[in-house]
Order: C-alpha cells, then structure tokens, then sequence
C-alpha cells in the first residue's frame, strides 16, 4: 500500500484510488471481502455493485451497505430481516407487482433493483436469470473436511483412509494406531521441545540439553525420531541432532548427524518422510538445500529468485515442496522435489509469509502472514484462495501445522517484552473457535505427532536397490514430481553420467568460480548455466570473499576476505581450509596465484597502499612488500609468469575530478614500474583476466559498467560486455 500526497496522479492504472485520496491499492483487491483501504472504500456497495450477488450464498441477497446476507424469500416479507430494514424499504410497493408476471422457473423475489429469481436449497440461477440449475457445494470452501461428492440439489462428505466420519456428516477424525496413542503436538522453542496434547490439558518437556535456540524441527513417525537444529554460537558449532522418543517421554539414542553443508543460517527444516532427505531454508545464503539421511551428501535445490526464504513443507506422496519467501517479491511458491518446475502459488497481498503447512488429503496450502496477521489458503495450483482468520488474535505467527479441523500455529511476537508466546488453534472452516494451547519460550516449529501426518505408500522411485544404492543413485536420490518418479544428484565435483545415476569426475574439469556476499561464499558450478551441479565443495562462512584464485596442481581455492582481514585457501574438495595470512593485512582486493613459483601476490588498500609477495607454503613467514604508495585505491592483480610481468588496477576515487584510472604493471619482483593504461574513460578499473596465450588483458569498469580488454602488445581497446565484477574460469591438472 502505498501513501502518496496525491492518490489521483501517484496511482498506476492497474491501482484502485480509495475514498480517502491518498491511498493506492491493488484493483485486484476491490469486491474480494477484504476492507484493504483504511475507509474500506474498495469494498462499498457503490463500488461493488456488479458483484453484490456473488458475496452471499445463492438464493441469498445482501443488506445493502453491510456484509449481512439474507435469504431473498425474507425479501418484502413485512419483517425487517436487515438491520436497518433496508429489505422492507419502498421497492416492495414499487416493484411488487411486476414478481406476478416474472417468468421465473421457481421464485421470484422483490429488490431495490427490481425484481430477481430464486431457487430452492441446492439450486441456484442459470446465466439467463431465470431457470435453476445445481449448486455445486462441493466449490465452496469447508463444505466437507475431506472428500465431497456433489448430488443433484444436495451434496454428501466422507472421509479417506485412516479417518472415521463424525456425526455431523462432514468432519474427519484420524484412526490411532494403537487406540491409545494419541496425537501430540510437538513444538521447538529457546529451551527444550515441548509435547502437549492437541488441548493443551498436558504438557512435559523432552529432556534434552541441546536444544538451544532451536526453531527448525521435524519428525518421522515410522522411526519414532525428532529432528532439530542445535543453533551453536560459531557455524561449526550448529549441528543437526535426532533422537529416538519411544512413547514421547524422553530423547534417547540422541546422536549428531554431520551435514556437509553449513546449517548456521537455516530458518526452517522438514523432512521427507519417504526417502529419509532433510530439506533446509537458509534465509541469510538464500537457498533451499537437501541433504541424504545420513547427512554427508548435500545439494543445492534452489538458490535463484530466492531473496529471504522462511518456511517449507513437504508432500513426497505428490513429489512436492512447497515455501515462503518475503525477500523483494514476497510469495508462497511450489517445486518438485528435486527442484523442477517451480511455480508462484501466491505472489499478491502477501508481505512477510512465515509458517507453511499443507492439507494433505485435500491437496491445500495453508500459510501465515506475520505483517497482514493473517492465515489463508489456496489450492496446489494457487486457486481458490480464502482468508481462514485475520487480526489481532493472529499476529506475528511463525510455525504452522494443521491436523483435522484445526490449524496450530507459534507466535514469534517479542515486541511485548511477555517472557513467553503463545501457541494458538483456530478451526480452520470456523474462526471463532480459537483457543490459546500453551506458552513456550520463542515458539519456532510445531508439528502434530501422527501417522496421518505422514501417510505412507507402497513403493517409491527412490527405495534402495540391491546394492544398497537409494534409487540406483550413486549419491543422493530425490523424488520427482511424484513418489514414483526420481532424480539423482551429484556431490560437489562430481557430475552425472549418461545413464542417469552414477556420479563421475567431470571429463574436462572446467569449470567456473565465483565469490558472492550476503553471505560470504565461493563456489564452482558449471561452464554451462543450465547444469545444476557444484564442482567443487563451497568455501562457506565468509563475510566479504572481494578476491580469489587458484592453484590447478594443488586444487586449492586462494581467497581474500575484506572484512575478517585475512588471506585463506580450501581445498575443492573442501579438505584443509585454513587461514596463511593474518597479521598485517587490511583490505586485500585482489590476488593472484604464481604457478610456476608458487608465490601467491596481493593488493592491499590499506593506509600504505601495497602490492605484497608470499610463499603459498609458510606465507606468514615469508611475505615482502614490492610496491608501497603512488596508488589511490589498488584493486585487482594478475601475473604473467612466462613473461615475468604483473598487472594491477588503481580506481580513481572521485569522477567529477581531471583524474583517471590506470593499469599499472611491474616486474614481478616490483621493479620497473610503469603505467601501462590510463584514459579519461578507464575510472574504476576491477576484476583483471589475462589470456596468456592470446596476449588479451581484460578488466571491468565498475563505474562505467563495462568489460573492456587491450592487446598486450598495442594499446588497442575493445569494450566487451556490460557490467559484472569479479569471475574465474578453473582447469583442474590432471
């Protein structure tokens, strides 16, 4: 919503301009039920006067000015039905005699815009006004809980397998299995993870010490295992842990699952009851990710168009994920379960989507909004969305699980300053039925403890073959759109052969790395974008990663963090990371790896403005300063090793200035200085390439936004591409 001084020339077209003036709302939200103006104007009579007939039932007809509806047989019935009588108002007189001559098929009915025909309980009216034709209850949302079978004039409701019918014909109860185990509602919290009945009438803690700050949490029924996220004070401090909880009285068999990729950031976790796969939300790194049971083969699923991811849910008996997303376009969107065919659900009227959770029996997504403090619901396709309840009684939700007729959900509001929130129910066909279950300390995830929660199916795509191998995948199996269908996945460094399932070093060994903030992370992916996979085990928890390059007979990754003032190298199997160089270091923005001496050199943008040199081994003891000075901002740096040459940048500070930009070179021992490039159009030089073979420097103009390159042996230039920062191409030795 947005608050212009003048409504009128601020609105777009596709805006509606409320009653007020000043304010500016989606036409799409006029008529939808939903007051969205702060005068509700976007849902007055006036405005919504050609659809007044569809916001009540059929055979129903609205108050004028209200949202009461009532039935049109209560219309001039000489009783006012209407609060202020306006169903008894002069049209009765005035229209009256025109119902004797209708030629309506059943009723008709006088209202102030003449007379209308109506049907009987079942029916409504035709497009041409006149005949009746079967209403179809089964479209109008809660009419059952489960399946509904529309008849002719009538409807009839029942229940799927695994549920008894209740005795108003329309609700659903899970069958225990064993009569005595009950449902239980699990939830994750600062302290401990709580299990209380579906009431509330009983809660006991499950003893653990290592449930600190815990919001992400899962089970699997069929193991009698919790899973949670131990959140450390350090990224390897946070671990994923899982427990066995026999009859839901205690952890035992607690035991730490090491996952191969960082879990400091995730937000929210569930898992895949079919295949044993844990799917994580990391809402700093900006992806979804999956990892096998055992934790040791992980890969990205989704790290586009992801911009503040926060809840997920699964339906492994359908092949899908489903998430929420608030970062620049918030959303609620679906994938399959390896990450194929992603599809926005919800993309309008929606601001800080939190909590998820899905109906599995009639296929429905329900998501809390913690800014709109709302709940809604659309279909799996995004269709038929509905408000279940908004307002006050709901604000700031965060966890969200359904079961039966009832949604539960945690409240993450701290601005209170209570020590503890609450954990509400609402019936989701019937609002007013609320109730507030317990408090906990920083509620985070809930799930209902039941079979039902996770229905099981009779054979998946990804069972273990005799080989023990899940799916026949080499390395980590992932269903498809559908428990029957299935992809394999790759590790990091490896790639997917021909026949679809078993991983393999890739045969050229190209690939590219690049350097990324928000969060600090290095990673390798493919020469070709459309392939999915990471060659190489990704240099995480970084805070500002500004340089980077690589040894091809070490296969070390060299990289300069900025903001932690270090120099470090990993390893592209993600073996021996380590920091070489601590001391004395201030705003590396560039190094550059000597393969032939194996000398790694560096700019620094510090007070002195440097160009240094190392040993890659022992480069804390054998670093020396080259150049110092007579540079305003020294960026990026190659060398040229077969030549004995060594390139750096120098941005210009202040455009508006007569001064420029330059590339400088030297010798590689720092003698002969000399500027080898400088223009009135070179300002901001960065991220120097050197093609040896060819002879070809390139570098980017970050204020120019452009990629130029000159021939080493003349000063001719070439502008080659728009704007990018910093990219490296990786040719492993073989």
């Amino acid at each position: 919503v947005a608050l212009p001084l003048s409504a009128s020339r601020s609105c777009s077209p596709k805006q509606f301009v409320c009653k007020d003036g000043v304010t500016c709302i989606s036409k799409g939200w006029r008529c939808d039920r939903e007051k969205d103006c702060p005068d509700g104007s976007d849902e007055d009579p006036d405005v919504c006067q050609h659809s007044s007939a569809s916001r009540c039932p059929p055979n129903e007809f609205q108050c004028g000015g209200t949202e009461l509806c009532i039935h049109m047989s209560k219309l001039c019935n000489g009783a006012p039905d209407c609060t202020d009588g306006w169903d008894e108002g002069p049209h009765c007189r005035e229209y009256m005699s025109n119902c004797s001559i209708s030629t309506c098929q059943e009723h008709c009915a006088v209202t102030p815009a003449g007379p209308a025909c109506y049907c009987k309980s079942g029916f409504e009216i035709s497009s041409d006004g006149k005949t009746c034709k079967d209403f179809d209850e089964c479209s109008v949302y809660g009419t059952c809980s489960q399946t509904c079978t529309n008849t002719e004039g009538s409807y009839t409701c029942s229940c799927v397998e695994g549920y008894l019918s209740q005795p108003d014909n329309r609700s659903c109860k899970a069958k225990n299995v064993p009569v005595d185990r009950l449902p239980v509602l699990v939830i994750a919290n600062s302290q401990n993870i709580q299990a209380t009945s579906l009431s509330g009438s009983t809660v006991h803690s499950l003893l653990s010490t290592s449930t600190k700050q815990t919001t992400a949490m899962d089970f699997i029924y069929a193991k009698e295992t919790i899973c949670w996220i131990h959140v450390g004070d350090s990224p390897s401090a946070t671990h994923l842990k899982c427990a066995l909880i026999p009859n839901l009285k205690s952890f035992t068999e607690e035991r730490v699952i090491n996952i191969s990729f960082s879990l400091h950031h995730v937000e929210q976790m569930a898992i895949d009851w079919l295949t044993g796969n844990f799917y994580f939300v990391d809402d700093v790194d900006d992806r979804i990710f999956v990892c096998d049971k055992d934790g040791q083969i992980c890969v990205t699923l989704l790290d586009q168009e992801l911009y503040n991811p926060k809840g997920i849910a699964l339906d492994p008996t359908m092949g899908s994920v489903f998430f929420t997303d608030y970062g620049q376009i918030p959303k609620v969107e679906r994938c399959d379960m390896d990450g194929q065919n992603r599809t926005k659900l919800v993309d309008s009227k929606i601001v800080f989507p939190h909590g998820i959770t899905l109906d599995l029996v009639s296929r429905l997504v329900y998501w809390a909004d913690a800014y709109l403090d709302y709940i809604e619901v659309v279909d799996y396709e995004g269709k038929n969305r509905h408000t279940i309840i908004q307002g006050l009684l709901i604000e700031h939700l965060y966890g969200l699980t359904v079961f039966e007729n009832y949604l539960y959900a945690t409240n993450s509001d701290n601005a209170n300053m209570q020590p503890k929130t609450s954990v509400i129910r609402v019936n989701r066909f019937n609002s007013s039925d609320y109730q507030v279950v317990t408090r906990v300390d920083k509620g985070g995830a809930l799930h209902v403890y039941h079979q039902r929660r996770q229905p099981p199916v009779r054979s998946h795509a990804c069972e273990v073959d005799q080989f023990g191998k899940p799916g026949g995948c080499s390395d980590i199996c992932l269903l498809g759109n559908g428990h029957k269908t299935r992809t394999c996945r790759c590790r990091s460094g490896f790639s997917l052969g021909s026949d679809g399932k078993s991983c393999k070093k890739p045969e050229h060994e190209l690939f590219l790395v690049y350097g990324k903030g928000r969060p600090g992370v290095i990673r390798g992916m493919d020469m070709n974008a459309k392939v999915p996979d990471e060659y190489m085990i990704p240099i995480e928890n970084l805070m500002n990663p500004r340089a980077l390059d690589f040894h091809a007979e070490s296969e070390f990754i060299y990289f300069a963090d900025a903001t932690s003032y270090i120099i470090g190298r990993q390893r592209i199997d993600g073996t021996e990371r380590d920091i070489i160089m601590k001391e004395g270091i201030h705003t590396v923005e560039g190094i550059a790896v000597d393969w032939m001496a194996d000398n790694l050199y560096w700019t620094d943008d510090g007070p002195k403005k440097t160009i240094s040199v190392a040993r890659l081994e022992k480069a804390s003891q054998t670093r020396k300063t080259l150049i110092e000075g007579k540079m305003t901002h020294p960026r990026a740096i190659v060398v040229d090793p077969l030549h004995g040459w060594m390139y750096w940048t120098d941005w210009e500070e202040d455009p508006k200035e007569s001064k420029r930009g330059k590339i400088e070179r030297a010798w590689m021992d720092g003698s002969n200085r000399n500027v080898f490039l400088t223009s009135k159009t070179v300002l901001w030089p960065n991220g120097l390439s050197l093609d040896i073979p060819q002879g070809i420097l390139y570098w980017v103009d970050a204020y120019y936004d452009r990629i130029e390159m000159v021939y080493l042996n003349s000063s001719g230039r070439k502008v080659s591409s728009p704007h990018c920062w910093e990219i490296w191409s990786v040719e492993k030795s073989s």
